[in-house]
């Protein structure tokens, strides 16, 4: 599937509030894709796009990983901060540990 079909599906699943046609596409989207996609699931913040967001907190792709925290604090829930705290923990980047760590500010205001 293309990337414009696929970031297609994902604006229209996440139009609609329905995490479970992103979920299905995950495992056919590329590093850009995945960040369309987490994005979507982070404005939709149910339980299945929580559980799936998670997954990519420690994914390679420095950028992935950064759009993963930025999700899953837009859910705002304290298991989604005790996550992120994890993972900025964890986080060898210096870069990304302090993207995270703004992001994280910015939540905690």
């Amino acid at each position: 599937m293309s990337n414009a079909k696929i970031a297609a599906k994902i604006a229209k699943a996440a139009a609609k509030k329905k995490s479970e046609p992103i979920t299905k596409l995950l495992s056919k989207c590329d590093a850009e894709d995945l960040i369309l996609a987490l994005n979507g699931l982070g404005s939709i913040g149910d339980e299945n796009s929580s559980n799936y967001m998670v997954h990519f907190l420690d994914h390679e792709d420095k950028n992935v990983r950064l759009t993963a925290c930025k999700a899953c604090l837009n859910v705002n829930t304290e298991y989604m901060k005790t996550r992120v705290r994890h993972q900025l923990a964890m986080e060898k980047d210096p870069e990304t540990k302090a993207l995270i760590q703004q992001a994280f500010n910015a939540v905690n205001l």
